[in-house]
């Protein structure tokens, strides 16, 4: 059953590997990036979570993610994989009290050096399946802010063709073969400030204080873990996936100040 899955998987990503056409042109997915701007001191952290949105019927995805190296660091990274209903699960039989056949941990790629993250996944679960539809969640990529300056996160599909380089792999394939290709990449699609004097906890971003918004916002999260609705990516400054006694000692540091530096 293990074998014949991972089959079906590499059917899907090779039989649909033509070129993107007019299928592409007419459609409206989009990647969503949440937060869309941070701002982190040296040391800190900040996670960022991918959504397909828009999503109909969605079997497979894949996203390449760029940043400043010299900024920015990929810690972790992780697909959402929690199960066949909602993640990106490979589940044979489509049933899930039978794990042998389920497999949640194909392509993650990771290369600090150049600055890039490719992240694919697939949605397969035996004659049940259906698809992703809606906002769909991709994953999310946990970054440690290592030198001070500005890095963009760049967003674009994972795969070229080797040899028609401006020709892209049928990245998002949707139930039936149709390709569904997100249209609004490649694009910066988030920007992360790194400096000595920045404020985490200034989640506007647009002015320059911590004020009472800003904790209304973090008290609204705090004591929540993902994914429970109360979670905010937000307000999880060391990026483990809770809002805790941690992160609130880091947003009181804060809380009270004028002096915020703008994110470009």
């Amino acid at each position: 059953m293990g074998n014949r899955v991972r089959r079906v998987f590499l059917v899907l990503g090779l039989t649909f590997c033509c070129f993107v056409g007019v299928a592409a042109i007419a459609s409206a997915l989009d990647i969503v990036l949440e937060p869309a701007n941070a701002q982190r001191k040296v040391g800190g952290k900040v996670r960022v979570h991918f959504y397909a949105d828009n999503a109909e019927n969605l079997l497979s995805m894949g996203v390449k993610v760029s940043f400043n190296p010299a900024v920015l660091q990929a810690a972790s990274v992780e697909k959402y994989a929690v199960n066949s209903d909602t993640g990106w699960v490979m589940d044979g039989d489509g049933d899930p009290s039978t794990t042998t056949d389920q497999y949640r941990t194909p392509d993650v790629e990771i290369d600090n050096t150049n600055g890039s993250v490719v992240m694919i996944g697939g949605n397969l679960k035996g004659t049940s399946t259906t698809g992703l539809s809606g906002k769909v969640l991709l994953g999310w990529i946990v970054f440690n802010a290592v030198g001070k300056g500005v890095s963009n996160l760049n967003v674009d599909v994972a795969k070229y063709h080797p040899n028609h380089p401006t020709c892209t792999f049928d990245n998002f394939v949707k139930v039936g073969g149709t390709v569904d290709e997100p249209t609004n990449v490649p694009a910066n699609m988030g920007v992360v400030c790194v400096a000595a004097n920045v404020c985490e906890g200034n989640y506007e971003g647009s002015d320059t204080d911590v004020d009472r918004r800003d904790r209304a916002i973090f008290n609204s999260a705090y004591g929540s873990l993902y994914p429970a609705p109360e979670y905010d990516w937000r307000c999880d400054f060391d990026g483990d996936g809770d809002v805790d006694r941690g992160d609130r000692k880091i947003f009181n540091k804060d809380y009270g100040r004028v002096d915020c530096p703008l994110c470009p």
